[in-house]
């Protein structure tokens, strides 16, 4: 008789589950702290596609032809802005640049010498043994003299212009992507040496319809997304609406600028973008800040609770976010609903169907 009370109370527990909502494995459910989600009215955004390109870029010739005797650089390097990049044979132009200023240096001293020609010619005219016209001609020579001095100086100007020609600089900083010589090879004047692209600032040129034409400005903020780096969400804004639309399509190229710190990013890299609009608000999804989890690698998930059968399990959740104001996110792609409840506190070690005990 004893026997049998004890298995039926053995099968009423298993029936109802164990006290206080503990595991049936023994271990008592994640004390968790819920919040809602919500859908709210925001300043309304326009989506746009675009491909980032670079704000500089410079295809680099030299200013003078002349045949390759040294490259300091190659595809991929960084440089600074003034480093040097080639250098030219310069050895004809060392020879007249050596010219130039001896002939300087001989200007200078017939200049010296019509100048003291003059000085005894004036002192000579004190005690009367000079003339007039022999002193005017001796003033004459050291004006000839000094303007001689002066085209000999523009001279060795030139020349020592011509010289620093032989050397090519990069512009500003940036980043070396095409190198079209090798050394020993003739360059001419007007041959690109190398690609230069600035790495500092990066821009996405990007298609604007022209029904939302007027609903974009410049300075409007934006947020970018880049398939090269998933959940990461870079801040930008419009530089400029270029009004020179296409007449088939009806777009318009739309401008937008924005830092790239540690050269992350790259020239040619598709982007999306969604650019705050001048007027009018949207519905969108929101879930606080604190419920997202950041992933390896960068993606982003939530913990949403369920319920089923008075038991509450937390299911992981991937999602896209979009914009953050007043400590909560907007969430773009996800399957979350208005009312879904997610895991606010205590979402850092959970477990797919961890059964949770809400505070």
């Amino acid at each position: 008789m004893r026997l049998g009370v004890l298995l039926t109370a053995v099968f009423a527990l298993a029936s109802v589950g164990w006290p206080n909502g503990a595991r049936s494995d023994g271990t008592e459910p994640t004390p968790v702290t819920l919040a809602e989600v919500r859908r709210e009215a925001w300043r309304a955004e326009i989506e746009l596609t675009g491909t980032l390109t670079a704000v500089r870029r410079s295809a680099l010739s030299p200013e003078v032809e002349g045949r390759v005797v040294e490259l300091r650089v190659d595809e991929g390097m960084e440089v600074e802005a003034g480093a040097l990049l080639l250098r030219l044979d310069a050895k004809l132009a060392e020879i007249d640049r050596d010219a130039a200023a001896a002939r300087l240096a001989e200007a200078e001293a017939r200049e010296r010498d019509a100048v003291r020609v003059r000085d005894e010619l004036l002192r000579l005219k004190e005690g009367r043994h000079a003339s007039a016209t022999e002193i005017q001609a001796a003033i004459a020579q050291v004006e000839i003299a000094a303007a001689a001095v002066e085209a000999a100086r523009a001279e060795v100007t030139r020349a020592e212009e011509l010289h620093a020609r032989h050397r090519l600089s990069a512009p500003f900083a940036g980043m070396i992507v095409a190198k079209r010589t090798e050394q020993g090879e003739w360059l001419q004047r007007d041959q690109a040496a190398f690609e230069l692209i600035a790495m500092d600032r990066l821009r996405v040129r990007a298609t604007l319809p022209q029904r939302d034409y007027a609903r974009i400005a410049a300075g409007a903020p934006a947020r970018i997304r880049f398939d090269a780096f998933p959940g990461a969400v870079f801040d930008g804004e419009v530089a400029a609406k270029i009004a020179a639309g296409d007449a088939r399509s009806r777009i318009f190229p739309v401008l937008i600028d924005l830092p790239n710190p540690g050269h992350r990013l790259a020239p040619g890299m598709s982007a999306r973008v969604r650019v705050a609009a001048d007027r009018g608000t949207e519905q969108v999804l929101t879930v606080p800040r604190d419920a997202i989890v950041a992933e390896v690698g960068g993606a982003r998930r939530v913990w949403r609770v369920e319920q089923v059968d008075g038991v509450a399990t937390a299911q992981p959740l991937a999602v896209e976010l979009g914009r953050s104001q007043d400590g909560r996110v907007e969430v773009l792609g996800s399957t979350l609903s208005p009312g879904d409840r997610v895991v606010l506190l205590g979402n850092e070690q959970l477990e797919p169907d961890e059964r949770v005990a809400p505070q």
